[in-house]
Formats: structure tokens, C-alpha cells, sequence
């Protein structure tokens, strides 16, 4: 891959972690098209010194090598890397019109889903069984209509979307906030190393970065800023995925939220954000209608046991027990039945009792 003076000059700055990204844009700025290693080196001194210190800028100054930028070009080749400047055409178009865009994105996969059609769905970690039936089925039915999907990589929602996507052969996007060599959490690492084989692993960190608490609700804002919509799970009052709705507003993107009962903690988030005039959603299929795209999931007829079991579980969740009683079979006769509605996503597990997603619909 061929860098231009100024691609590569960004990939060299984006190396020190002394520099934030106010200090790298500020120089971006005042040496614009003139924008090079010598230039930083010469024009930029006074900056460096008195906004950063004397001794970032001697290491900076030190490494303005050609030797150096090989260096660090080698190392990110060795990972499978691509580096992606600001100047890049593969940058992706809807991240240039939002505020503090990356200026460097770190990317592993397939660079073209970029400048896809993508939507966005993100959620708590302590998220309901229900709440991740809810995002498998979304993930699904989205995917499959022609969504490249953009998550993160945390437990719960964010893992079930990657894993659901790539079971059907569908596209996604994890957006990371430190490193590539630092996933987190670690139980996902051989996940990303999946995803970067069929989709796109991405992160504004250089891959030796370690993810810190701060880099958390910066990194949202590349997630709602790639997407054309944004999909809240769950959440609960203060979680995290608020930040994304956030930033989703301030870019003007389709926000939509999943509903919840009273008394349901992860889903307090989501309830406010459609009191505020998110645009509430049970089903997959109100996003597809929304986007006038068509329903390519595919459905199936259940037999007249399973639907029998689905319309008692519309009343509510029930203990397995109850359940053999309403449908007038023996609990041994209806546990086959029930795993097969689970593993559909149809109805979803808590000890012994059962309901149904957020996504099953009358008849």
C-alpha cells in the first residue's frame, strides 16, 4: 500500500501516546497541505514544547527517521494491519462529517465495508437472556436484508450481534477501543481474530495501545458515526451505550430503542431514550420497513405443539411445569420442543421458566 507525505506523517504522530488528539489536530491545522515529518520537526517546536513537553518533542524529533516510519509501517504489515489517514480514500465518508473525526483508523479485515451500508446496534453487558435473544434476532433479520452491522466487542449484546452475523455468512464491524493487540475483554480475543477473517476489526489506537476508561465513550462516536442508524438493545440508567445514542443524536442519525417492562434495570436506558423520541421497536422488521428494505430472514411453520406452546407464553413468562399443564402434556414431552424454540431465538431460557423475544408477533 502506497502513503502520501501527509498519510504517512499522521501515521508516524499517531504513534506517540504523549500526543492527544487535540495536540495532533492542532498541528494537522496549522500545517495542513504542508503537513510532513521535517515540517512537525521545524515549524511545530514551540507547540510541542510548550503545550506537551520538551521531552516529547526530543523523542518525536529523534524518531523523524526514515528508518523509524519503516519501522513502524513493518510492524503494522506484520499484524495485517492497513493503517487509514483522514486522507485515505478508503476513509470512510460519514466519519469526515462529524466532530473530532479519527484522524488515523487501525483496520484488520475487509477495508471496503467501510463505505457500506451500515447500521448500528449496541447494548449493556449485563444484558437480559431475553435482551440477547432480541439482538440475535435483530442481527439476523438485519444483516440479511443488507446491513453491515457496527458494534463493539464488550460481553453480551455486542458479542451476540458479531456471533449471530457471521453464523448466517453476514457482514460486521467491531469497533475496539485500545489496540488490536490489546482486545478487551479477553475472552473475545479469538472471536475479533474471526471476525478480521470475514468482516472488519477497527480502532483509532495503535495496535499496541492498552484500553483505558476514557477511550470507552470516545470510541462510540465512531460507531454512531458510521452508521446511517443506531439500535439500543438494552441499557441500563447509566450505562455506557448512552454515550452512543448520544452521539447518535448530535449526528443527526435514526435512533431507535427496544422496550422494556417496569421494574427492568437494563432497560431503563432504552425507556428514556424513547421518551426523548427514540423510535421505539419490538421487532426487526419495523427497522426494514423504516428503510423500505425487504425481509430476506426466512420463516418456518411450527408444528401444532410448538404454536401451542408460543400462545400460552404470549400471556407471559411460565415455569416449564405450568406449561406441560396448558398444553396438556407431560413436561419430558415438551422439553424437545421447548430447545428448539430457544435455539431459534423464539422463546428464551431463565432457570426453568420460558418467554418469548421481544420479536414474536400475533398471528
Amino acid at each position: 500500500m502506497q502513503f502520501t507525505k501527509k498519510q504517512l506523517c499522521l501515521i508516524w504522530l499517531d504513534g506517540f501516546e504523549g500526543l492527544e488528539y487535540k495536540h495532533k489536530y492542532q498541528i494537522l491545522k496549522e500545517l495542513g497541505n504542508e503537513l510532513c515529518a521535517e515540517n512537525v520537526i521545524t515549524k511545530c517546536k514551540d507547540y510541542i514544547i510548550s503545550n506537551v513537553s520538551e521531552q516529547a518533542y526530543n523523542t518525536i524529533k529523534a524518531s523523524a527517521t526514515i528508518d523509524f516510519i519503516k519501522h513502524l509501517l513493518g510492524g503494522l504489515q506484520e499484524r495485517e494491519v492497513i493503517p487509514i489517514t483522514i486522507f485515505s480514500d478508503e476513509y470512510p465518508h460519514s466519519l469526515k462529517e462529524i466532530e473530532n473525526p479519527p484522524l488515523v483508523l487501525y483496520a484488520k479485515g475487509d477495508v471496503s465495508l467501510l463505505n457500506g451500508r451500515l447500521f448500528a446496534m449496541v447494548g449493556s453487558r449485563k444484558s437480559l437472556p431475553i435482551s440477547l435473544a432480541a439482538a440475535k434476532d435483530y442481527a439476523t433479520t438485519l444483516s440479511q436484508s443488507g446491513f453491515t452491522l457496527v458494534t463493539g466487542i464488550a460481553e453480551g449484546v455486542d458479542e451476540t450481534v458479531i456471533k449471530s452475523t457471521m453464523e448466517i455468512g453476514g457482514k460486521a464491524i467491531s469497533v475496539i477501543a485500545g489496540g488490536i493487540d490489546n482486545v478487551y475483554p479477553k475472552t473475545n480475543v479469538s472471536l475479533i481474530e474471526k471476525l478480521s477473517k470475514t468482516g472488519l476489526v477497527i480502532s483509532e489506537q495503535p495496535p499496541e495501545f492498552i484500553s483505558k476508561p476514557y477511550m470507552y465513550p470516545i470510541r462510540n462516536r465512531i460507531i454512531a458515526g458510521l452508521a446511517e442508524g443506531v439500535l439500543v438493545v438494552s441499557a441500563g440508567k447509566k450505562s455506557g451505550t448512552l454515550y452512543t445514542a448520544q452521539f447518535a443524536g448530535e449526528y443527526g442519525k435514526d435512533l431507535f430503542a427496544i422496550p422494556y417492562g417496569i421494574g427492568v434495570l437494563s432497560g431503563v436506558g432504552c425507556n428514556e431514550l424513547i421518551k426523548r423520541g427514540a423510535t421505539l421497536t419490538d421487532t426487526p422488521q419495523d427497522i426494514i420497513e423504516y428503510y423500505g428494505l425487504t425481509d430476506k430472514s426466512e420463516k418456518r411453520e411450527y408444528s401444532t405443539e410448538e404454536q401451542a406452546i408460543i400462545n400460552v407464553l404470549k400471556e407471559g413468562g411460565m415455569h416449564i411445569e405450568k406449561i406441560a399443564r396448558a398444553v396438556n402434556k407431560q413436561t419430558f414431552e415438551i422439553i424437545p420442543l421447548l430447545s428448539t424454540l430457544e435455539i431459534e431465538g423464539v422463546i428464551v431460557k431463565s432457570a426453568n421458566t420460558y418467554q418469548l423475544t421481544h420479536t414474536i408477533t400475533e398471528d
